[in-house]
């Protein structure tokens, strides 16, 4: 008959301890990973269409400014190096301003502008400078490319390819293109355009938005459009 030492018995309590222990650490541990697996395969591989969005005004001069969001649409897929801080997806839109009426004072300058509006829940970050000299301290990177670089008129600025950084907690308006009104109408349409946000944890939201803008002798307007918001 085996004899029970004090000893012994710290030994099998200390065992039990540690075997619950690393129990629990490994249910932690399947828990998380099953969370990241989870934010990242959220992401569809079918473009989820959103509605349509107008807007319109008269001037102080008379002149009617209609604006209009269509062929909106956001396509979240898999990112390419399958991590589950990166969310990656193709987005659509057309952005047009018109003048119609009959107004008093001549339009002296317009435009319509076309962007994105992009929200992080959670920074996984190490930091990152922005090279100006100083450091913002952990952000989460965006990088934006495929928008229209050519073909949108002379007065066009249109950037091919963006790279900012949003913090955490906050939503960061980023421009896609603007183009100067030198008729009636004036349009930006970009099709599939890549959007990749790195080392966010949690949802990721974007939305649409557009700016049609108008100068008079008598008065300055803008309008406004945002598509619905939806995940990326």
């Amino acid at each position: 008959m085996a004899t029970t030492t004090p000893e012994t018995t710290r030994a099998q309590t200390g065992r039990r301890r540690i075997g619950r222990t690393v129990g629990a650490c490994a249910a932690v541990s399947t828990a998380l990973m099953a969370g990241s697996l989870a934010f990242a395969g959220t992401a569809s591989a079918t473009p989820t269409a959103l509605p349509d969005k107008f807007a319109s005004t008269v001037t102080d001069d008379g002149w009617t400014l209609d604006l209009g969001a269509t062929k909106l649409s956001a396509n979240p897929v898999p990112n390419l190096a399958t991590t589950a801080f990166t969310r990656e997806g193709f987005v659509s839109a057309k952005v047009t301003g018109t003048i119609t009426g009959s107004g008093n004072s001549a339009v002296k300058s317009g435009y319509v502008e076309q962007g994105l509006q992009i929200g992080c829940q959670i920074d996984v970050s190490s930091g990152l400078g922005l090279g100006l000299g100083f450091s913002l301290g952990p952000s989460v990177g965006v990088s934006i490319s495929g928008v229209p670089s050519a073909n949108v008129g002379v007065n066009a600025s249109v950037n091919p390819s963006i790279q900012t950084t949003i913090a955490p907690g906050t939503i960061t308006t980023i421009p896609l293109g603007k183009k100067d009104l030198e008729a009636a109408k004036a349009s930006i349409t970009a099709e599939n355009v890549h959007v990749k946000v790195d080392a966010c944890m949690g949802p990721v939201t974007i939305r649409s938005y557009a700016q049609f803008a108008v100068s008079t002798a008598v008065s300055d307007n803008s309008v406004f459009v945002y598509s619905d918001p939806t995940w990326l």
